[in-house]
């Protein structure tokens, strides 16, 4: 038995007592005040203000807890939001840092490049001098090879001769000895001749490896594997493009009207054969649509952004048309210039990739002011633009969630253009892009989507919402990423 039950137990049994003890208090207090009126009534007064008092204190002590917790909650909103602008500060630093570590490579590749640009505008006539020499220096050394074998044939001889004349004549032995003599000091000459020649010819060799190698790696046209724009690299980050496109066009649901009588009027833009209706919305196939539509979109954008010249924001237009004029220029003049060297043959292919391969980098980022930094004008107009279609096809009734998918159309409008404006471009062979017409039977060699392989024979393509990525598709392709479609049954062509 506890403390409490016990307690209990005390009270229950002297019930009677307590109640009794009770009663006789009131009794004498209703007794007191009658005797003593004035008394009581004094001490009424006395006790009213001393209770009003601790009410007031006691409002006001409510009212400063109040305002204390209001202050608090306050300082706590604000701390949470310096806490994510210090956590946002640092993600921008950490990318900052990425870029500038990236920026470093590209620029080292870039230095170390046009430097061997520089010595191979000598590389070949260097080459040819040298395996000129090189021909020169071994017709020499047969030549004193022959004639260090005429000597020993001579020595030979004179040895007999020697022999054969050792007991007749002395004097005439004498001549053959100093004779013999003579011969063995140009035998031993002709031999150091022939083993500085053979020195030279080695370090010839050398040189003429090391100048190969050289020309080698100046009409390699391949990236290396941790290049960010490598087949492998670039297949990912096309990947990642098609999550961003997904996550901006959304599920469709839930607080999200979709305008029918408009995405219905795009399907049939795009040539589809099925058709919308509000009783049996096809959520998967509307997003499909709507996908579709984003692409094309920011792909009139790079149309209308290549009428600009000479203005802050269009030197990435400009720098890709000044490109394309270097290239047909490089080209014309290797096809109209006699000679013989190689790298003239690769010069326009690696000048392409370094060109691209920066403007990959950089392309649309953020322009540098005098004052600050802001976002690239094209891309920031673009974005607001693609939000505004959008919102003709779904409308986003949650604020919040509005926000948040708006936020993702710059992103989206600078990721395009980077992969499919720039980066392809610093591939070699430079790779299409391909959207799959209508009622293309289905090839899942080339293609994505929901089907069973059994049904391949009697499906086609209603609508081709990511384009193919990938080189020579027509024979023996190199696919990147493969096209997305939304398939039909080959019966419901018309």
């Amino acid at each position: 038995m506890n403390s409490s039950q016990y307690i209990s137990d005390k009270m229950d049994d002297s019930d009677f007592d307590n109640n009794k003890m009770i009663y006789d208090h009131e009794t004498n207090e209703n007794a007191y005040n009658e005797c003593f009126p004035q008394t009581t009534k004094k001490f009424n007064d006395t006790k009213r203000p001393q209770n009003s008092s601790l009410t007031e204190i006691m409002e006001q002590t409510s009212i400063t807890l109040q305002t204390m917790s209001k202050e608090f909650n306050e300082m706590n909103d604000q701390n949470e939001k310096l806490r994510d602008e210090n956590n946002k500060l640092k993600e921008d630093y950490d990318n900052l840092y990425r870029e500038k570590l990236s920026i470093e490579r590209n620029f080292s590749r870039a230095k170390d490049y046009y430097e061997s640009r520089i010595k191979d505008l000598e590389l070949n006539d260097q080459i040819e001098k040298l395996l000129s020499e090189n021909n020169k220096l071994k017709e020499d050394n047969d030549n004193l090879l022959r004639e260090n074998q005429n000597l020993k044939q001579n020595f030979a001889g004179a040895k007999l001769k020697l022999q054969q004349i050792n007991e007749t004549n002395p004097q005439k032995i004498q001549e053959q000895a100093e004779i013999i003599m003579s011969l063995q000091n140009q035998l031993s000459d002709k031999e150091n001749n022939i083993r500085d020649l053979m020195q030279r010819n080695a370090k010839l060799k050398d040189e003429a490896s090391k100048y190969q190698s050289a020309l080698g790696e100046a009409m390699n046209v391949h990236l290396n594997n941790d290049d960010q724009n490598h087949s492998v690299q670039l297949k990912k980050d096309i990947l990642e493009l098609q999550r961003t496109l997904e996550n901006y066009v959304t599920s469709l649901k839930p607080k999200i009207d979709i305008n029918i009588n408009e995405v219905n009027i795009l399907m049939k833009q795009y040539g589809c054969q099925k058709e919308i209706i509000s009783e049996n919305l096809d959520r998967p196939f509307i997003k499909g649509v709507l996908q579709r539509k984003v692409l094309q979109q920011i792909f009139e954008f790079i149309g209308n952004y290549r009428k600009y010249k000479e203005e802050e924001f269009s030197l990435e237009s400009d720098i890709d048309s000044k490109a394309r004029e270097l290239l047909v220029l490089i080209k014309r003049f290797s096809e109209t210039r006699v000679g013989t060297d190689e790298v003239s043959k690769v010069s326009a292919i690696k000048i392409r990739q370094q060109i691209y391969e920066i403007l990959g980098n950089r392309g649309f980022s953020d322009i540098i002011s005098s004052q600050n930094t802001h976002i690239h004008n094209f891309i920031y107009h673009s974005g607001q633009t693609l939000n505004e279609i959008m919102n003709q096809y779904r409308r986003i009734n949650d604020v919040e969630r509005k926000n948040e998918v708006e936020q993702l159309a710059p992103i989206l409008v600078r990721d395009v253009l980077r992969i499919f404006w720039f980066r392809l471009i610093v591939q070699e062979p430079v790779p299409e892009i391909r959207f799959f017409e209508n009622n293309t039977k289905i090839n899942p060699d080339l293609m994505t989507g929901r089907w069973e392989d059994d049904d391949l024979d009697e499906l086609c393509v209603d609508l081709c919402y990511f384009p193919l990525v990938g080189s020579d598709v027509d024979s023996d392709y190199k696919v990147i990423t493969l096209a997305k479609v939304l398939p039909q049954p080959i019966q419901n062509q018309t």
